[in-house]
């Protein structure tokens, strides 16, 4: 469809839902709280005293509130059934998305950007600190005020606000109980839950190392050679915060298919076995470390494992229990040899990488030996699927290299202005000539091929188009919305971390052609090419930064 004028600002046509709109903006908001993150002095904040001390912890206390309110309102939104009616059949009228509103909320996050780095400058600023502090806060309300005029007209929702009534009320209660109770938890639940974990590591490794060092008091404990000390966030509690919130979200996306109450001993089981696995974790850990590995256990294991843990959790619950009698209303839940499953055909060699990048991060030092596990983890998985991978539309044509070198343009300057050269890695200079080509051909060929195949299948082939449709695997890349092109290059860009934003125009320019061209071939081509001329660049320069 294209742009239609109006006498104020240009609006696009579209059938995004309430639900849909908010949850872009959420996104959006996330990513632009990350992007202005990086402004402040983290270290000057730390030390700030008086007035600046006082607004880092209200900042602080904000930020839990208003997510607290967040998932508070959408949890007693969904749960009655009134104003979620009243919502959804407000959501019918918001038919136009306004760009110009949208330009105008991310000047004001540009202002917010030169605000939030005078907050707590290396120099004293010109501007008093009341003051940049009230025009952040002014800055910030236009911010988000300009984000809702963009997604849909402001009297729509202030309607949609009135229907959810007294919702309000009983989710800022909650929000403000959930958000001071946060800093009141660590002497409630961390030394308790510290000190039990000691015990437990201590239990697993007595039978295993006879000569363990234990010394409750200061909660360390490992052998002559190697000893961890059990600090707070290594008690456990952080994975079981996460595995709470997901067991949870499980169990409210699927509530029609299980059979509750019973479906509830899936929350404490995922609490437990986090916890049993953490106190494994660290046992691990001790023996990687006694045994001659220092560098890995604490560069490697000691930063992965938790991820693994919590995957693994993840993964395990979701796979069981949709495959239980006991837990599904169904007489015939999901079998384990249903094969055609479009999801996961554009999913898992994406997920094949991230999985074997935990595992191999996990199995090295400062330095990540065995990331041709990667390869092997993608290469794996595009057999598996070879059948289903070679019914889609691979074709390309010269727009696509084409692109790909515009791309790299991009990426080149920006990695310039925000990465800091960084030059081949010591352990693999030091290393032998066949293992270093070997390994940085592995290098290459995951760069150049596996990754832009999984990625692209991921977010475009998939994330793309699901925004647009449930039914996305019938969904020609044509149709897809402008919107759904964009939040799939933020997300895209989000996950190049730093490089972000050159990430989320790349993302978009694969997604631009692949809505133009009407098939994946394009956009795949296209990054290939991009990261062909990274590697080459990378490698003829010896600086490897965006490599």
């Amino acid at each position: 469809m294209k742009p239609t004028a109006s006498a104020d600002y240009w609006t696009v046509p579209s059938k995004l839902g309430l639900s849909a709109r908010v949850a872009i903006l959420l996104g959006l908001f996330f990513v632009e709280k990350i992007f202005l993150t990086h402004f402040v002095d983290a270290d000057r904040a730390g030390a700030a005293l008086g007035v600046g001390e006082y607004f880092r912890h209200a900042q602080h206390f904000g930020f839990r509130f208003i997510v607290a309110l967040v998932a508070a309102l959408t949890v007693f939104a969904f749960t009655r059934a009134e104003p979620w009616k009243s919502l959804t059949s407000s959501a019918t009228q918001m038919t136009y998305l306004r760009p110009g509103w949208m330009a105008a909320h991310l000047a004001f996050i540009a202002c917010l950007a030169w605000l939030s780095s005078q907050l707590f400058p290396a120099t004293p600023a010109m501007i008093p600190f009341g003051a940049i502090v009230g025009l952040w806060l002014v800055c910030s309300a236009a911010a988000i005020l300009c984000a809702l005029a963009a997604m849909a007209p402001l009297p729509l929702w202030l309607n949609a606000a009135r229907a959810l009534g007294n919702v309000w009320l009983f989710a800022a209660v909650a929000a403000l109980v959930a958000a001071t109770a946060i800093p009141l938890s660590e002497d409630l639940l961390w030394r308790p839950t510290t000190a039990a974990t000691f015990h437990l590591v201590r239990l697993i490794l007595q039978p295993i190392l006879p000569g363990l060092v234990a010394d409750p008091g200061s909660q360390v404990l490992g052998t002559q050679s190697f000893a961890v000390e059990i600090l707070a966030y290594c008690s456990g509690l952080e994975g079981m915060s996460l595995i709470l919130v997901f067991t949870i979200a499980w169990l409210w996306y699927f509530r029609r298919e299980y059979r509750f109450p019973r479906a509830l001993w899936l929350v404490p089981l995922g609490l437990t076995l986090m916890f049993g696995l953490n106190a494994l974790r660290i046992a691990v850990l001790v023996l990687i470390g006694n045994a001659g590995h220092p560098e890995v256990a604490e560069y490697g294991f000691h930063s992965q494992a938790g991820w693994i843990a919590f995957n693994a959790v993840a993964v395990g619950i979701a796979f069981w229990t949709r495959r239980s009698r006991w837990l599904n209303r169904s007489e015939e839940p999901l079998e384990g040899g249903q094969t055609d499953n479009p999801t996961a055909v554009f999913l898992m060699p994406l997920l094949a990488i991230l999985a074997a990048g935990m595992l191999s991060r996990a199995l090295s030092g400062r330095f990540e030996w065995f990331y041709p596990l990667r390869l092997v983890a993608c290469v794996a998985v595009i057999v598996i699927y070879r059948h289903r991978l070679a019914a889609l539309d691979w074709r390309w044509s010269w727009r696509g290299p084409l692109l790909g070198i515009g791309v790299f343009l991009i990426w080149f300057i920006a990695v310039h202005f925000l990465a800091p050269d960084a030059g081949m890695p010591e352990a693999l200079a030091a290393a032998s000539p066949p293992l270093r080509w070997g390994w940085i051909g592995c290098r290459v060929a995951g760069t150049v091929l596996t990754v832009p195949l999984a990625e692209e299948l991921a977010y475009r082939g998939f994330l793309m188009r699901r925004l647009q449709s449930r039914d996305f695997d019938s969904l020609p890349y044509d149709r897809v919305g402008w919107v759904a092109v964009a939040v799939s290059s933020l997300l895209f860009g989000a996950a190049h971390g730093a490089l972000w934003l050159p990430g989320s125009i790349a993302g978009f320019a694969y997604g631009w052609i692949v809505k133009r061209q009407g098939r994946l071939g394009e956009a795949v081509t296209a990054h290939m090419m991009t990261n062909v001329l990274v590697a080459v660049v990378a490698l003829g320069s010896d600086n490897w930064a965006g490599f």
